[in-house]
């Protein structure tokens, strides 16, 4: 049987192809000597749906209202032209095919890149599905030992399309519609957009907060310890009571007056310290969990200082040399089966305290490690991100080699004792006023000798507190106040965004609501909140200022314009609870998809209506740098290029890329080339093998832009 294997990406394709035999090198694919195994990929969405103006020319050219809402009657499917060539291999071998094999990566992304291909190459062979979590050799035998029938992931397909569809109206639409409206691109998106908004209204707080004075009054107290003044707490107007707890009380140490303060220190001057209550308690603090893609993400921002993007391509440059598992992944837990196979990987890896955790997880006579990291419950598509028994190359790159061990560390940690801490806090009377010491001392460091940190961060050093017993005096030695302010609320970061977009439920008011984000993963998904989050910077909506995510003028005024319902994360947790209804064969998808079209009709009039506008400012400037060749208009600087500034109302495209032949293009240059029509000569391009070479950028005749080389 001629059998056709679709990997998602050429790396994973040459994976499969050392485990299923297929070592001869072809254009575009690979295939055993025999011609009956061939594995060729894909370059991830090598088919897409078709842009608007790929539709015709009512949704082509100058933008106006009059085209939208755009709702297509059939969904026409484009090949960008680079992967033109692959496709057609793709598509010549899979029509040749008695079989296809679909190992695209196991989730609904990669099921929805092999369907859009399978159908744009109308292909009718049928198809069995690889679903794997690791490219490891061991792993890749075994799935296909166990390949499944395509049509057992239908609803999952049908969830993913319907989700593609969704978004492309949703954002073709109401980008338009917003950019028409505000005579300035405007970016619009169901999960962007709420991202966005989280972080306008987090730094209008931030600049809105007026911080206030507090004073705490404490005593220095022989032999060598302190103790802060504090009073009953009261429940606030939520009906929340501060966490400070001695005996089962809240206490609180904020005074607002200094007089009070003052009078406190007085009161309690030359007097003795009676110890009133001495509590001792031993707290367990467990092994942190397994990464899913979020929790590596912010780990990574916090101890390497890497964005959420960086963090993703190094965990998929990883995956791909099989040195962890599926990274996109949104469980933190491992199947029960993999309990046989942790002994074995512990000895594989390259960790100082391996040998040690395989000890405790011998001694555990299979209990360890518990529910906490082994609970078929809990996962997802994908088990949490673990190391896996293939040898460190010696040429890993420095970056990579940083994350794997973050990776390895967190996975030899869970095999540990927890980390044991003694907690103790006295209450003291002096002239009638409580006074609160607490201290601390590590036990035992349990998991912490590996040398990872948890969820909450290193903790501080240790801060004991001498032998105390009820009824003794203390000597006071000095009473003092300490001045204090209220700090305003930090700004995110990318560690902080993604927790945010992961716990976006907690915004809402419907506890059903919340629940269902919970279920989903908040806004966007672990494989697309980075790419979210870096459209938003080239956007010019938001501005990094060194680990801070800022947002800018443009980005305010655009979460402003736009209609509350594309702010909330409300709109998200309704369309993840009808998806998830899909996956499980229990909803309808055309029905999701004619509710969301009715939603489109119901909102573009609306923007049309809107009188408020976005500003320009952002990642460009509107001032004009030049004046058009192509239709005499200016030319203005863009994100990504310095362009026409009509080419929404006459469709003109003449632009110089910022980037062009891996080098940077200035003002000044574009400036001279639409003054003089020509460049100075520019050092530094490179061609595609990467080699370096200079030349000038000039206007040809027609207005069109070309290299000149002098004469050579």
């Amino acid at each position: 049987m001629n059998t056709v294997i679709l990997a998602e990406k050429p790396s994973v394709a040459r994976d499969i192809a050392g485990v299923v035999g297929a070592g001869r090198k072809r254009d575009g694919y690979l295939e055993s000597t025999d011609g009956k195994r061939i594995v060729t990929w894909a370059f991830g969405h090598l088919v897409r749906y078709a842009d608007p103006d790929d539709y015709g020319a009512a949704w082509s050219g100058k933008w106006g209202f009059g085209q939208l809402p755009m709702i297509p009657d059939t969904w026409d499917l484009r090949v960008d032209k680079d992967a033109g060539k692959q496709f057609g291999i793709v598509k010549r071998l899979i029509n040749a095919a008695e079989r296809v094999i679909c190992a695209t990566d196991a989730g609904r992304e990669g099921e929805h890149i092999f369907r859009l291909i399978y159908e744009h190459a109308g292909c009718r062979a049928p198809v069995q599905r690889l679903w794997v979590s690791s490219l490891t050799r061991e792993a890749l035998s075994a799935g296909f030992q166990n390949l499944f029938p395509a049509h057992a992931f239908d609803p999952l397909a049908q969830a993913a399309q319907a989700r593609a569809k969704a978004d492309w109206l949703v954002g073709m639409n109401l980008t338009r519609a917003y950019t028409v409206q505000n005579d300035t691109l405007c970016s619009v998106g169901r999960v962007q957009t709420p991202t966005l908004a989280m972080v306008v209204e987090r730094d209008r707080q931030i600049e809105t907060f007026t911080k206030s004075l507090y004073h705490e009054v404490v005593a220095h107290l022989e032999p060598g310890f302190d103790a802060t003044y504090a009073r009953a707490g009261e429940p606030d107007d939520k009906g929340r009571t501060p966490p400070d707890q001695v005996r089962g009380r809240l206490w609180v140490s904020r005074i607002d007056s200094r007089q009070d303060a003052e009078a406190i220190v007085k009161s309690a001057w030359n007097r003795a310290a009676v110890v009133e209550a001495v509590e001792v308690r031993r707290v367990h603090h467990r092994p942190p969990s397994l990464y899913d893609l979020t929790t590596l993400q912010r780990e990574a921002n916090e101890r390497l200082g890497w964005t959420a993007a960086q963090t993703l391509a190094a965990a998929q440059a990883l995956y791909e040399a099989k040195l962890v598992t599926y990274p996109r992944t949104e469980s933190r837990h491992l199947p029960e089966d993999a309990r046989p196979l942790l002994a074995d990987l512990l000895t594989a890896l390259p960790h100082p305290h391996a040998g040690l955790a395989l000890d405790h997880l011998q001694q555990g006579r299979g209990k360890v490690p518990g529910k906490g990291y082994i609970d078929n419950a809990k996962l997802t598509d994908h088990h949490a991100i673990i190391p896996t028994k293939e040898p460190l190359p010696e040429s890993l790159a420095v970056n990579l080699g940083a994350l794997y061990a973050l990776v390895v560390a967190r996975f030899v940690s869970i095999f540990f004792p927890d980390r044991v801490v003694e907690e103790t806090t006295a209450r003291l009377d002096i002239s009638g006023h409580v006074f609160l010491a607490g201290g601390w001392r590590e036990i035992a460091p349990g998991w912490r000798v590996v040398g990872t940190s948890g969820d909450d961060g290193d903790e501080a050093a240790s801060a004991t507190l001498p032998p105390l017993s009820r009824g003794q005096h203390v000597v006071v030695q000095s009473l003092d106040v300490r001045e204090k302010e209220t700090a305003p609320p930090k700004p995110y970061t990318d560690a902080t965004l993604l927790a945010a977009m992961k716990n976006a439920g907690r915004r809402l008011d419907d506890a059903a609501q919340v629940e269902v984000l919970k279920e989903s993963g908040g806004l966007g998904t672990p494989a697309t909140r980075a790419s979210m989050i870096e459209g938003l910077v080239r956007r010019g909506y938001l501005t990094r200022r060194k680990k801070a995510l800022v947002s800018t003028d443009k980005g305010r005024g655009l979460v402003a314009a736009v209609a509350e319902t594309l702010r909330s994360p409300e709109l998200t947790a309704t369309w993840e609870r009808q998806l998830k209804e899909i996956e499980e064969g229990e909803g309808s998808a055309a029905g999701f998809l004619d509710a969301i079209t009715g939603f489109v009709r119901e909102l573009v009039p609306q923007v049309q209506q809107s009188s408020v506008q976005v500003p320009t400012g952002g990642a460009g400037s509107s001032k004009a740098i030049g004046t058009c060749p192509l239709c005499g208009k200016g030319v203005v600087e863009r994100t990504k290029a310095f362009g026409c500034s009509a080419w929404r109302e006459t469709g003109c495209g003449f632009a110089v890329w910022k980037t062009m032949y891996g080098k940077k293009i200035t003002a000044a240059q574009v400036k001279a080339l639409l003054s003089k029509g020509r460049t100075p000569v520019i050092k530094g391009f490179k061609n595609k093998s990467g080699t370096p070479f200079e030349a000038a950028l000039r206007l040809d005749g027609e207005g069109k832009m070309a290299l000149d080389f002098g004469g050579k």
